[in-house]
This record gives structure tokens, C-alpha cells and sequence, in this order.
């Protein structure tokens, strides 16, 4: 091999090295200090805000809470995403920006009682809720189909999604029972009680009667025993306060 040819060889060595020290110089070492100043971004999913915060913490990672949102499978407070995501590469002194969880959405159970079926089923579809099982009862004078209940009844919380059965009074004879033995009980109570089973409280007359507590009922129209329906009235007597 002649002179020249080993000093090429030997140039072109030299040129290789070179340009190596300064691929490593210029691109790989700026890769590896980046690196050493990185993180990974944990998976934050199913924590609680402040589990998150000090994981992030502890990695030299900032945090911010972007928003809130409505989840049904998350718990109220807990982390439900995260930017940047689960396993990307941040650098420390960075922010991490958490969503969390408001739970699930609730409505409370309207107020449809007396409605009719078809406007009562709008107005609880309207809230974010579903009619569920209609149970329907007979009841004399009952022009149209009307709710006279619910369940859950009205102002319950409820899940958005979640159902309402409705019980619906339709005309007809209505439902016989045996009057209850009414007297020494407090009038508010039964006439409320005799209201919400579908009964009218046509009179209350009010009788001064010694060693009794006053609205102690001490008279009933029908008497008890009696057989009455569904929708007919009921008159009583109270003990007045003088």
C-alpha cells in the first residue's frame, strides 16, 4: 500500500471521529441532560385531588385544576384526566393540568301530584329523569287520569337517568274501607293522613270539651266501623282551646 493511500485512510479516520465528538457534543448530550432533568407523568386517574397534587409534588412537577365535570363512575373530587397524559415525558418545573370529578349528575324528584299522567311524565323526563312502573287506582269522581303519588316522592335526590314510579288515580267506584276510630287523635295529623289516602275533610266544627287538649278530635262522621270509599268526605269535631 503506497504512501498516499494510508494518509487518506488515516484523514478520513480523523474526519470520522471528529464529526462523532460532535454528533455526541451537539445532540447527545443535550438528549441525556434532557433526560435527566424529565419526568414520566404518573397515572393521576381514581385519585383524589390531593393524592395527585403531592405525587406531582414530589416529582418537581406544578399543578393546576383546569375544570370540574360530571362523571358517573368517578367519585365527587377525584381526578378524571389529566395533560399531559398518563406516561408522557415532562420536564421538572412544568405544570400538570388536573380535571376532576363532580360525581354523578343529580335532579331531585318534581313536584307532579295532582298533574296529569302525560304532563306529569314531561315535566320528570324534562328534570333528567324516567318514568318507571304506573300503577293506577280507582277512585270515585275522578274526571282524568291524575298522579296522587310518587316514588321516590318529591324532592328526593336522584341520579340523572334514574326512575320515578307514579301512582295514578282513574275514575271508578273507588276502594272501600272500614272507617278508623279517629277520636283523641290530633286533627292535623289525620286530616292530613285522610287527604294523602284520597279522602275529603268536608268540615271541622270545634266543641270546648274540659281535659282535653286542644284539635284532639272527639267526634267523626262516618263513625267508626262505618264502610266508606275512595274520594268521600269525612266531617269532624275537635276540642277547641277555650
Amino acid at each position: 500500500m503506497d504512501a498516499r493511500r494510508v494518509i487518506k485512510r488515516i484523514l478520513i479516520l480523523a474526519g470520522l471521529f471528529a464529526a462523532g465528538v460532535l454528533v455526541f457534543n451537539f445532540i447527545a448530550m443535550p438528549m441525556l441532560v434532557h433526560q435527566r432533568d424529565a419526568v414520566i407523568v404518573p397515572d393521576l386517574r381514581n385519585m383524589t385531588e390531593s393524592q395527585a397534587t403531592q405525587i406531582l409534588k414530589r416529582l418537581g412537577l406544578n399543578v393546576k385544576v383546569g375544570r370540574s365535570e360530571y362523571d358517573p363512575q368517578v367519585p365527587k373530587e377525584f381526578v378524571v384526566s389529566h395533560s399531559p397524559r398518563p406516561n408522557d415525558t415532562l420536564k421538572t418545573g412544568r405544570t400538570v393540568t388536573l380535571i376532576t370529578s363532580l360525581g354523578p349528575r343529580t335532579e331531585r324528584v318534581p313536584d307532579v301530584v295532582k298533574q296529569p299522567l302525560r304532563s306529569a311524565r314531561g315535566v320528570i323526563e324534562h328534570a333528567g329523569l324516567a318514568v318507571g312502573r304506573v300503577s293506577r287506582v280507582k277512585r270515585a269522581g275522578e274526571e282524568r287520569e291524575s298522579v296522587i303519588a310518587t316514588n321516590p316522592p318529591a324532592g328526593e335526590v336522584l341520579r340523572m337517568g334514574e326512575v320515578v314510579d307514579l301512582v295514578v288515580a282513574v275514575s271508578g267506584g273507588g276502594v272501600a274501607y272500614l272507617m278508623p276510630d279517629l277520636t283523641k287523635q290530633d286533627l292535623f295529623i289525620v286530616r292530613d293522613r285522610l287527604e294523602k289516602l284520597g279522602f275529603r275533610v268536608a268540615s271541622v266544627r270545634y266543641e270546648a270539651q274540659e281535659g282535653v287538649f286542644p284539635n284532639t278530635i272527639i267526634e267523626q262522621r262516618p263513625a267508626a266501623g262505618a264502610r266508606i270509599r275512595e274520594g268521600e268526605s269525612v266531617e269532624l269535631v275537635a276540642s277547641s282551646s277555650n
